[in-house]
């Protein structure tokens, strides 16, 4: 059996088979850190056009929501650089610079200044792109659907958090809806609370962070980075030199996503293959805050089921036949990955049982959090009142986890009573 895919070329894959949930990197810094390098800092990128999975005969869409985190950002503050700056003013009083080291400083307040003129934690111009494309793709999948709606008079709800950059995220994916669909009905935003969730770490999931980050290769990988900038005398004088290599990682990492603002990308002092441990290093400390967690404990995603319960309550909304026909919730990272862990989620579903690690566990900051990491639900109904569901994750069609059974018309659709079976 295979499934029918739409997109802006006709596509057609093996039902049966999950669909990879990642995406090309449109970043000026592609070349510096493939997927990956920038752990959940990752950008994501503004592909042309995205899949997805045409529905059964008889069925037509009537309802569309996600929940996405805010796009790239400057660092939401400056304690990274602050830190960075004291340990390169160590080094500068005690003559052990390296040549590049010299240019570090300089490198730092140049980034600082790009930062300040957006605001710290505020949206980048990456940012700001990736939701406005996100917006186009959406409204350009979904043309037909929403025209119809907006002709109707029906709305679409923006929902974000207190923070000023979900609302930024939700400006500009207001642009990009428009831009397809000019006479968008789009509601006024409301602020949801729900979208923001502290982090859920055990005294278990701490100590395995800690292990973690003792790893002989974050070790090495830290001394790798470090060395770029300090003599070897002065890194081994360091009292956390992991530290210290992870907040330059940090500088490199959110530099990708600030590409449209500043020339700074600290790649000189971080080569990929550091860069790549450090993620690493940098996916474990997250996957025990905000992840899937240590296996058999709940506490790192639990705090996202009010979001889960939003979905179907504003999906149950539009079943009895309320006007909204979309919504649409600006988030953070520390939201949609909790949530992905929750309804398992590709690449999301296994808990660890030993120290996590990429060789152990599927889990990558660079898919489930990356910045503007999103997940869509769209319902569909027939004549007879019969609701079908699929999911997408970062734009592409994936099946739900393997706890629910799909329609025995498609493996990417779901009826809804069994969703909220296998889910809740």
């Amino acid at each position: 059996m295979r499934s029918r895919l739409t997109a802006s070329a006709s596509v057609l894959v093996t039902a049966t088979a999950l669909v990879a949930v990642t995406l090309p990197l449109s970043s000026a810094h592609a070349a510096d850190g493939p997927t990956g390098a920038y752990a959940n800092q990752q950008p994501y990128g503004d592909p042309a056009s995205t899949q997805v999975v045409a529905p059964p005969t008889g069925y037509d869409l009537f309802f569309v929501e996600n929940v996405g985190r805010h796009g790239a950002r400057s660092l939401t503050s400056s304690g990274a650089e602050k830190r960075a700056l004291a340990v390169w003013r160590g080094a500068a009083r005690r003559g052990d610079l390296t040549t590049r080291g010299r240019t570090l400083d300089d490198r730092i307040r140049t980034f600082q200044r790009a930062e300040k003129k957006l605001g710290y934690g505020n949206l980048s111009s990456v940012g700001k792109q990736e939701w406005r494309g996100i917006g186009r793709r959406t409204a350009t999948s979904y043309a037909g659907f929403l025209s119809a709606s907006a002709a109707r008079g029906e709305k679409v709800a923006m929902q974000t958090s207190p923070v000023y950059r979900t609302k930024q995220s939700a400006v500009s994916l207001r642009q990009g809806l428009e831009s397809v669909v000019p006479g968008l009905r789009t509601s006024a935003r409301t602020v949801n609370r729900d979208l923001l969730i502290e982090e859920g770490s055990t005294s278990k999931g701490r100590a395995a962070i800690a292990k973690a980050q003792r790893r002989s290769s974050v070790k090495a990988a830290a001394r790798q980075v470090l060395l770029r900038a300090y003599r070897p005398s002065y890194v081994k004088r360091l009292a956390d030199p992991v530290g210290a290599a992870l907040d330059l990682h940090l500088l490199y990492s959110t530099a990708a996503g600030m590409a449209g603002d500043t020339r700074v990308t600290f790649a000189e002092f971080v080569p990929l293959q550091a860069a790549r441990r450090l993620a690493e290093a940098t996916d474990a400390r997250t996957f025990y805050r905000f992840g899937p967690g240590v296996s058999g404990q709940s506490t790192t995603y639990r705090q996202a089921r009010p979001v889960l319960d939003d979905f179907f309550a504003a999906l149950d909304r539009r079943v009895a036949g309320g006007d909204t026909a979309a919504v649409f919730r600006l988030a953070h990272g520390e939201v949609t990955m909790p949530f992905a862990a929750l309804i398992k989620a590709p690449g999301s579903q296994k808990q660890a049982s030993r120290t996590f690690s990429y060789g152990s566990n599927p889990w990558r900051g660079s898919v489930a959090g990356r910045l503007a990491s999103n997940i869509e639900w769209a319902a569909y109904r027939n004549a007879g009142g019969e609701v079908l569901v699929t999911m997408r994750v970062n734009e592409q069609p994936v099946q739900f986890n393997a706890s629910c059974t799909p329609s025995a018309s498609n493996p990417y659709f779901y009826r809804l009573d069994q969703l909220r079976t296998c889910l809740t």
